[in-house]
């Protein structure tokens, strides 16, 4: 999956390692970036209306300078950038809250991402074996029991984070998109 893709509904992260999961939701996660480009969108959508509401005036302003039909396909067509300016504006502002929101999904199960609890039963028997201690190895099966019950739950809500971070990244992709800017005759419509 490439970094900007949002994530599919089809991923089985039932078959992730944990520590393959913390590093997905940890790699590129920078929300204080993505709240910066977001803000960048929403300055775009300003400047987009202000463009659309100057281009309004101008044609407004044209109605004494230019009259007859060149100066009807000049309001026309100043009408017409104006009301894509406005689109283009609402597409960029949809755009600035998506990549918020997106940034805050992504925070959000960062911080919830659970620690990894290892569980390498060979490892804890070897340790147990090698101590001595005769008490840890009569306990050693719920040790055992134990500790895998802590590494399964950490990976299951481990598999929650992911699967509800996805439902959110897909959730906040806007539906807008921007259309092509008008002609700039009159000929068209």
């Amino acid at each position: 999956m490439s970094e900007r893709q949002v994530p599919g509904a089809d991923r089985r992260y039932e078959s992730y390692s944990h520590a393959a999961m913390r590093a997905e939701v940890e790699a590129g996660n920078d929300p204080a970036a993505a709240g910066e480009i977001g803000a960048q969108w929403s300055d775009l959508a300003a400047r987009m209306r202000d463009s659309a509401e100057s281009l309004r005036r101008l044609s407004e302003g044209s109605t004494e300078l230019w009259q007859g039909s060149a100066g009807e396909a000049l309001r026309t067509v100043l009408g017409r950038a104006g009301d894509w300016s406005d689109e283009a504006a609402g597409v960029s502002s949809a755009l600035g809250e998506s990549v918020s929101q997106q940034a805050a999904i992504s925070a959000k199960a960062k911080a919830e991402m659970p620690e990894p609890v290892e569980y390498d039963p060979g490892a804890v028997i070897r340790e147990a074996a090698l101590s001595g201690d005769i008490a840890g190895l009569v306990g050693l099966s719920d040790t055992l029991t134990t500790l895998r019950a802590r590494s399964e739950s950490a990976r299951q809500k481990a598999i929650d984070v992911m699967h509800g971070r996805d439902a959110g990244l897909r959730a906040a992709v806007p539906s807008a998109t921007f259309g092509a800017p008008p002609p700039l005759t009159s000929g068209a419509a």
